[in-house]
């Protein structure tokens, strides 16, 4: 008989863990995704979809972030 397979839920790293890096994301099962969540480590991709939807897409501290490469770039 075949086995049943639980749902996996989708989270959004936070910072590096084992071999995810910020911003990966990677299925988990339930426990382990509350684990993550409670040590701050990721969040679930939707919840991080709506952070980044009510912040309008900008940087940290309400700016935009400036354009980089530009740094020993002439100005006129």
């Amino acid at each position: 008989m075949a086995e049943q397979k639980s749902k996996l839920i989708s989270m959004t790293f936070n910072k590096p863990w084992h071999r995810y890096a910020k911003g990966d994301r990677a299925g988990f099962e339930p426990e382990r995704a509350k684990q993550l969540e409670e040590r701050k480590i990721a969040v679930p991709t939707a919840k991080a979809k709506e952070a980044a939807k009510s912040t309008g897409g900008q940087a940290a501290g309400g700016q935009k972030a400036e354009a980089k490469g530009t740094e020993g770039a002439d100005k006129t």
